[in-house]
């Protein structure tokens, strides 16, 4: 295992959300308890209720958690407001599944055009939930709509999807596959095999999914500990600094 583990997707807060703040102390202890050093994060309150009011306090949060969690903010085509409240954030996350609304989606492509276009976040990594069959496919479609140049991460990528999200990602060299859907040793392999380790990151989906169980489908996969480290803290590290994680 990698002496250092970069998470790049967590959450904190109850799901479903309650009124009131919300502490990163659950997620920090978890984050403990496994040995992983740092992880990207984002509030369930910015997921299921306001983007806006979500964004502001993962920033504030991560802001007093001494490094350890680093911001993701929610884009959510519903509230283009949201595009206020993202200065400060290492990540933006699309969540379509999630919050029920389709990838083919002309609030998304204005969302998208809008990003580019952005000083705060054209050259932010981009997470993009794609659990649903045709979800890949539609993001493709969506990317070349809208001219959008960022690095892209798949999440979520589920069973029978793996196909589709290989076949996305072999097409265009900035879209990468986040291991948080993934359920099998094999599927970590056949990821690598596919595309190579460079466009694969680590991500857990921790506390609402098992962190341990996470790390343990890394370290069993049959794929080289150079490939091992790249998906388990290299690539993040050069996602996150805005350095391609394929160079």
């Amino acid at each position: 295992m990698a002496d250092v583990v970069l998470d790049m997707f967590t959450l904190f807060g109850p799901v479903p959300p309650r009124p009131g703040e919300h502490g990163v102390e659950p997620l920090l202890a978890v984050l403990q308890k496994h040995g992983v050093a740092g992880a990207v994060t984002l509030s369930t309150r910015g997921l299921y209720y306001s983007a806006s009011a979500g964004n502001r306090e993962t920033i504030h949060l991560c802001t007093q958690a001494g490094g350890a969690l680093l911001p993701a903010c929610v884009l959510d085509p519903r509230q283009p407001q949201v595009l206020q409240t993202i200065t400060g954030a290492k990540m933006l996350c699309l969540l379509p599944a999630t919050q029920k609304w389709p990838m083919l989606y002309a609030p998304l492509t204005d969302m998208l055009r809008a990003v580019a276009q952005s000083p705060d976040a054209a050259n932010l990594p981009l997470w993009i939930e794609v659990s649903r069959p045709g979800d890949g496919t539609a993001l493709a479609a969506e990317l070349r709509e809208t001219g959008y140049s960022g690095p892209v991460i798949m999440g979520s990528v589920i069973g029978e999807n793996l196909i589709e999200a290989i076949a996305v990602a072999r097409a265009d060299n900035r879209v990468f596959i986040a291991t948080d859907g993934l359920r099998g040793i094999g599927e970590i392999a056949a990821a690598v095999g596919a595309i190579g380790a460079s466009r694969v990151v680590f991500a857990s989906g921790a506390p609402v999914q098992a962190l341990g169980a996470a790390l343990a489908m890394v370290a069993a996969a049959e794929i080289s500990d150079s490939d091992r480290e790249a998906i388990l803290n290299g690539n993040a590290r050069r996602l996150l600094s805005g350095r391609n994680a394929t160079a």
